[in-house]
């Protein structure tokens, strides 16, 4: 199950990045044979952020009602369908690709409140930090055998290079979302194959199934929960961080020390490389806090989180004073977006602790603001960094990040719980539904007399 759906963070992540090499082949006129200026660049990526915006909420509110598999494995089976399609619609026009690439988004916006929907099924409270560590993460370990294998695709595959990426990526993930609709079940009860005692395992440690019953989203509760602020903040704020990291530094290096790291496949993939193990590295620590019983769900949250937050932000800061040196900052990029990982087993999973029934409406909720959030990111930067671009204007880029990813990991300490709220407690059903039946027996009796 886990590893199914590790594949799909995989693919989904190669296929965000790729999309990217299109762009410097087709910015470049002599690279490739599409000319378009940064302004049409900048609508052609953000049309498939649109499309993915647009469907994270729908598709996290009705993967509650209707169960997550099919809503997660066909939105990827469209997205890896129509990555095929991308070489094809960049020859046949721009606007074209555009529409290509917004169909994409929409297919991928389920992924991850579905992905968070199952997990919620199907992982038992000790086990969340590294098996959410372990599907989350793929992300990254995915980005790190994409981009030097784009790199080899777009030097030496068929049909002039760089389409062979989107070919290869599309039938990967083609592939695996057959595999995925094919073996993979929505909850344990409706497994086949699964062994009684593992399923009355799971059903036990997660207390009221999260696939028992569905009942209203209870949204007023929800706003007025600290805990699942606390968890947008900080999402939030990694978003925003992470653009920084991933986004702007790289662009500082290429113009203030001249240094081009996504120019380096292997140099560039350090970053994702050193996030995946440390991820998985602290996942289970994090277990092994909680299973020993020295350490709550809470305070080990709020431990991880802070090293996965916290850390970024001192890498932001010495790198905003490391002089000419690229490879230092190479050094400090590569420790700050390793420390990173913890957020996985800090904040991401948080969702599956406060709220397991809801987990996949919380995670769409958190992860759209998120998305918006990030955005921030290179919009400031463009306020601060006017031409000429200096380091002086740079480190202001980076103090605020810093500042940001601080006060959000702050929040997030303070005010996070690790335990269920009582406005996901499955008694209050058979209690509401209780209430409500006497009341309607009430009016009848009434209406009778």
């Amino acid at each position: 199950m886990a590893t199914c759906l590790c594949g799909s963070n995989q693919v989904w992540r190669k296929r965000t990045d790729l999309s990217e090499n299109v762009k410097d082949h087709a910015g470049k006129s002599s690279d490739g044979q599409f000319v378009w200026d940064s302004t049409k660049q900048g609508y052609l990526l953000s049309s498939f952020f649109y499309g993915y915006v647009l469907t994270q909420i729908p598709f996290g509110i009705l993967a509650k009602r209707y169960g997550s598999k099919y809503f997660l494995g066909v939105g990827m089976l469209i997205n890896s369908l129509f990555g095929l399609l991308v070489p094809m619609s960049a020859r046949l026009g721009y606007y074209y690709l555009m529409g290509v690439r917004f169909i994409q988004g929409l297919g991928e916006g389920p992924i991850v409140p579905c992905t968070h929907a199952m997990l919620a099924k199907w992982i038992p409270p000790n086990e969340r930090s590294r098996m959410g560590a372990f599907v989350y993460a793929g992300a990254q370990f995915g980005t790190v055998i994409s981009m030097p294998l784009s790199g080899i695709l777009s030097e030496y595959g068929f049909d002039g290079g760089w389409p062979s990426i989107f070919y290869v990526f599309g039938a990967v993930g083609t592939i695996w979302c057959i595999a995925f609709l094919l073996m993979v079940y929505e909850d344990p009860e409706s497994h086949p194959r699964i062994s009684e005692d593992e399923k009355k395992y799971i059903l036990s440690a997660l207390w009221g199934n999260a696939g028992a019953s569905s009942p209203p989203v209870p949204w007023k509760s929800i706003v007025s929960s600290l805990p699942f602020w606390a968890i947008l903040i900080a999402h939030m704020g990694q978003n925003y961080g992470y653009e920084t990291l991933m986004t702007l530094l790289p662009t500082f290096m290429k113009q203030i020390l001249h240094f081009d790291i996504k120019s380096n496949g292997t140099v560039s993939s350090l970053p994702y490389l050193a996030m995946w193990i440390f991820s998985m590295l602290v996942s289970h620590v994090a277990d092994w806090m909680i299973s020993s019983g020295r350490f709550n769900h809470g305070s080990t949250r709020k431990i991880i989180n802070s090293i996965g937050q916290l850390g970024p932000a001192i890498a932001l800061i010495v790198a905003s004073y490391t002089g000419c040196n690229s490879w230092l900052t190479v050094t400090i990029l590569t420790i700050g977006v390793g420390l990173n990982g913890g957020i996985y087993s800090g904040f991401k999973v948080n969702h599956l602790d406060i709220s397991p029934r809801f987990a996949g409406v919380l995670m769409s909720f958190t992860n759209c603001l998120a998305n918006l959030a990030g955005l921030l990111a290179p919009i400031t930067a463009g306020y601060i960094i006017v031409s000429p671009p200096s380091q002086a204007k740079w480190r202001i880029v980076f103090m605020i990040s810093a500042g940001v990813y601080i006060v959000c990991a702050l929040f997030y300490a303070i005010f996070s719980s690790g335990q269920r709220q009582p406005w996901d407690n499955p008694d209050k059903d058979e209690d509401k539904n209780e209430k409500e039946g006497l009341e309607t027996v009430k009016t009848v009796t009434e209406t009778h007399h």
